[in-house]
């Protein structure tokens, strides 16, 4: 039992400690992963589905302080901005693995359904 419990442990710590970390908008960054549609809520409590991406691997993203944008760690998904090109790829795509390039931004209001947001410049299919 205890060698399962520190079995546990240390695939807990490597899988935290090998979060990637990328910056804030305006740097461009690109992500691996699976198209989704999230559940969310609006801010009056209604049942919304969301654009996500299940990020094949965690990231972390540091505070960004003239913006007020908290630092995140351990990130596996993020609510899709997506222009109207995006939004068709997106549909095409949905349910498999993509490459995503964009601008990472932080949650700043209540339709914001993940605390780590990406507006999409490309959505990519996987090979």
């Amino acid at each position: 039992m205890n060698h399962l419990l520190a079995t546990l442990a240390l695939t807990l710590f490597a899988s935290v400690a090998s979060a990637k970390t990328l910056p804030y908008d305006p740097a461009v960054v690109t992500l691996q992963g699976t198209l989704l549609s999230g559940n969310g809520m609006t801010p009056d409590g209604k049942k919304l589905k969301f654009p996500a991406i299940r990020l094949a691997e965690p990231i972390s993203v540091p505070e960004d302080e003239p913006r007020d944008w908290s630092a995140e760690k351990d990130v596996v998904l993020l609510h899709m901005a997506l222009d109207e090109k995006n939004m068709a790829a997106f549909k095409r795509l949905k349910g498999k693995p993509v490459k995503v390039t964009g601008k990472l931004f932080h949650s700043d209001n209540g339709n914001h359904q993940t605390n780590v947001l990406i507006f999409p410049v490309s959505i990519t299919p996987v090979r």
